[in-house]
């Protein structure tokens, strides 16, 4: 609202100074002026005060208007302004719900083109496999068609005494032969490929929203036995075609990710040690050889693992290592069994984890895929890490025993000085 600039005790001063003219025409009358029709009358002091009185209102009233005006003027640009921003916040809603709808629809086109590649990518792997696998077929068929002629020349050969021929001939042979096998293996693998990727699709399907599902299950959904999905999944596991899941080979369980499985493992283990909390508690005498046993089935196991990997002198050498310092460590904790608080984790997690991924490395030993190689490498990796833990938790017991020798060294220093019998005190006598 526009500020008023004007006194606002100006209505008052000029009621006041209208009164005090009332009042001194009151007292004073002014000398009438003569006209043409004789002296004028002297005015009346109350129609004057009449007269002001009426001027004041008009004034009063005409001030209160403009001030009302420009009132109303301040509201109706303050509606005007609101019913803007109104409409600036409706259309910027407007805008935004516009928006979200143009990126749902846009993540719902990019979603359904996805699909169609993903299913164009499997159709054409399918396809190239089948091309492949054809190919392969007919150059192990050709390659066998000239490995019996091959052979009817190297017979003819050997009953006319052509033994050059009969040499030539066995060379070709045998080069045809390992052709013929090669064309087999490879073109049987790429025909087999579409076939093990329909399997995989119908064992996905057969959990549906489930995590974990018996073997069985997926046995009947590809109606296949149990021991062939079984090995069949393990070698998806290893290839990478189900990545991070697990197969539990004792209880027959899929599990499509691996944390499933370990969650179940510790709700296994957390009811076993409540079911064994209910029973006899083990002595430490039965905690000491358990924990021992299981040190002397580790090292036996590595045993195995340094013959098998006796080629590979790099994990060979890092087993070698790893076998020695556990041997050392078990060693010591027979000889010292208030050690055995420190070893019993390594015995119960990093002993039976080290012998699993020993396990998985001698699987895809023979394996010469991308994958395969990247999990040899990984596995080697993590031995080296796994000898530094081993060397460090074989330090930790060292120092130990070394604070215990230094403080009893300390102690027997103390008392031979308090004796008199330290080789300072015999100096200070002399």
């Amino acid at each position: 609202m526009p500020q008023n600039t004007k006194d606002p005790y100006q209505y008052e001063r000029m009621l006041r100074e209208r009164m005090q003219q009332a009042q001194q025409g009151r007292t004073q009358p002014p000398t009438p002026r003569p006209g043409p029709s004789g002296p004028r009358r002297p005015a009346d002091p109350a129609e004057e005060l009449r007269r002001n009185i009426q001027e004041l209102g008009f004034t009063i009233a005409d001030e209160v208007g403009r001030s009302l005006r420009g009132a109303a003027d301040e509201v109706r640009r303050s509606t005007a302004g609101s019913a803007g921003r109104a409409r600036r916040q409706e259309r910027a809603a407007y805008n935004y719900q516009f928006r979200q709808q143009a990126r749902q629809m846009g993540d719902q086109m990019a979603s359904r083109v996805n699909m169609a590649s993903a299913g164009w990518s499997e159709s054409l792997r399918s396809g190239l496999s089948v091309f492949g696998g054809t190919l392969c077929v007919c150059g192990a068929v050709g390659c066998g068609l000239a490995l019996i002629g091959l052979l009817i020349a190297t017979v003819v050969g050997a009953v006319t005494a052509q033994y050059d021929v009969v040499l030539v001939c066995g060379i070709l042979t045998l080069v045809f032969g390992l052709f013929t096998g090669a064309f087999t293996a490879m073109g049987r693998w790429l025909l087999m490929v579409p076939a093990k990727r329909q399997r995989m699709r119908r064992y996905l399907a057969a959990m549906g929203e489930e995590t974990a599902v018996p073997v069985q299950r997926l046995a009947e959904a590809v109606q296949r036995p149990v021991p062939f999905v079984k090995k069949e999944i393990s070698k998806m596991i290893r290839q990478g075609w189900l990545p991070n899941a697990y197969l539990d080979d004792q209880e027959d369980v899929f599990f499509i990710n691996a944390e499933e499985y370990r969650a179940l493992q510790r709700k296994q283990e957390a009811a076993a040690r409540a079911a064994a909390g209910k029973e006899t508690p083990k002595t430490a005498q039965d905690e000491l050889d358990e924990l021992m046993q299981q040190g002397r089935d580790f090292i036996t196991l590595l045993d195995e693992h340094i013959r098998a990997t006796g080629a590979e002198p790099e994990v060979c050498g890092q087993l070698e290592h790893m076998r020695t310092t556990a041997g050392d460590i078990m060693s010591w904790v027979a000889a010292h069994p208030q050690s055995a608080g420190k070893v019993r984790r390594f015995a119960r997690y990093y002993m039976p984890t080290t012998l699993k991924l020993l396990r998985t490395y001698d699987d895809v030993k023979g394996q010469q895929s991308d994958v395969a190689s990247g999990i040899r490498q990984d596995i080697g990796g993590i031995l080296g890490t796994l000898n530094t833990a081993f060397d460090n938790l074989q330090a930790d017991l060292l120092s130990d025993t070394a604070l215990d020798v230094s403080s009893e060294i300390s102690a027997m220093q103390t008392m031979l000085a308090q004796d008199g019998l330290s080789a300072e005190n015999f100096i200070s006598k002399e």
